[in-house]
């Protein structure tokens, strides 16, 4: 590539400035660590966050309130092909990624982001989960972490996104979870098994938000 994708325009950073006023204005979100430790750990550190996804605010909030790790977000390429939404969609730290045909170019773009100790954000589910339940996560985010050796973050989405006076909107950002690929073992099998590992944190750091803040009806219950 002849511009490295980490480097965001002058005018890409103002409008990520601008909507992310716009995500603390209208949400509030409360942000949760795991750990307070890991707040600071992971700046500067490549790393995939992987989130639950149930709205189509998760991507712009996400972005938002993870801000100080300045999160590339992939994002399904039918949103970039949206006149107005898909133009200011190219402005913010946003991939393309197709998901109806082979396309290795967010791939490669991913791995030169983590190659330059960014950081990026992931919806393993692939859409919208409108079933009750968290999906199964793909293994693509695995990929890139069992290639590079980024660690994968998983963080739960909690909240129905209620503007303004509403309740307001949490993320519980979970313990890193460390991608050694052993020498022996395929990246792909690797990547399924950080998956794995990663559903069920999120799954976990999920029902801590539920214990703690009360059932929204966002999952069924099990």
């Amino acid at each position: 590539m002849s511009k490295k994708k980490s480097r965001q325009s002058l005018w890409g950073k103002f409008f990520q400035i601008l909507i992310t006023w716009t995500v603390y204005f209208l949400f509030r979100p409360k942000i949760l660590y795991a750990n307070k430790d890991l707040k600071n750990y992971l700046k500067g550190k490549p790393c995939v966050f992987v989130a639950n996804h149930t709205h189509h605010f998760d991507g712009a909030y996400g972005g938002a309130v993870l801000w100080r790790y300045k999160p590339w977000v992939l994002v399904t390429k039918k949103w970039f092909e949206k006149k107005r939404t898909g133009k200011m969609i190219s402005w913010c730290r946003c991939i393309s990624i197709s998901l109806d045909e082979a396309d290795g170019k967010w791939f490669e773009e991913c791995e030169e982001i983590i190659g330059e100790n960014g950081s990026l954000l992931i919806f393993p589910e692939g859409a919208l989960s409108k079933n009750g339940k968290i999906n199964e996560f793909k293994p693509g985010a695995g990929l890139i972490s069992a290639k590079t050796g980024a660690m994968i973050v998983p963080c739960a989405i909690y909240g129905t996104y209620e503007p303004v006076f509403g309740m307001r909107q949490k993320i519980l950002i979970g313990e890193p979870i460390e991608s050694k690929c052993p020498e022996n073992m395929r990246h792909g099998k690797y990547a399924r098994e950080l998956m794995t590992k990663a559903q069920t944190a999120v799954e976990a750091n999920y029902a801590e938000l539920e214990n703690k803040f009360g059932k929204i009806g966002q999952y069924a219950e099990k």
